[in-house]
C-alpha cells in the first residue's frame, strides 16, 4: 500500500511541474492571439483603404508586426510596424482600386496568429467583420 501512496505523490508532482512549466515557462503561448477584429473601409474617390485593427497587448513584444494588402490576390502592400499605438487603431494605405476590385487585408500578431478581412469595391466598400 505504501508503493501505491508514493506512485501517487510522485505522479501528483509530475503533473503539478508540467502545469507550472506550461503556464510560467511558456508564455507567449498562454498571452499571445491573432487580432480580435479587423475592419476594413475603403473611400473610393480618395482611393485610400482604412484598416482598423483591435488586439490587445500584454507587453510591448506583443503588438500587430504585420499588415499585408492583396488586391485581386496580388500583394500591393507589405507594411511592418515595431509597436502598435492602442488597443485599437486605424492604420490608412493609398490603395489604387475599381468597382469589383477584392481587397484582402491580414494583420498578424508579432508572437502568434493572424486575422483576415476581405471586401469588394463598389459592393461592401464598408465591411465590419463577421
Amino acid at each position: 500500500m505504501q508503493e501505491k501512496a508514493k506512485r501517487a505523490v510522485i505522479l501528483s508532482l509530475v503533473g503539478i511541474f508540467t502545469i507550472f512549466a506550461l503556464t510560467y515557462l511558456c508564455p507567449t503561448a498562454v498571452n499571445a492571439h491573432a487580432p480580435q477584429k479587423v475592419l476594413l473601409a475603403y473611400d473610393e474617390a480618395t482611393k485610400i483603404l482604412s484598416v482598423t485593427v483591435t488586439h490587445t497587448r500584454f507587453s510591448e513584444g506583443h503588438y500587430i508586426d504585420r499588415v499585408v494588402i492583396k488586391k485581386n490576390g496580388t500583394v500591393m502592400v507589405t507594411q511592418d510596424y515595431k509597436s502598435q499605438p492602442s488597443e485599437t487603431f486605424t492604420y490608412t494605405y493609398k490603395i489604387d482600386a475599381v468597382n469589383g476590385d477584392t481587397l484582402d487585408v491580414k494583420a498578424s500578431c508579432s508572437r502568434f496568429g493572424s486575422t483576415s478581412e476581405k471586401i469588394t469595391v463598389g459592393k461592401d466598400t464598408s465591411k465590419t467583420p463577421k
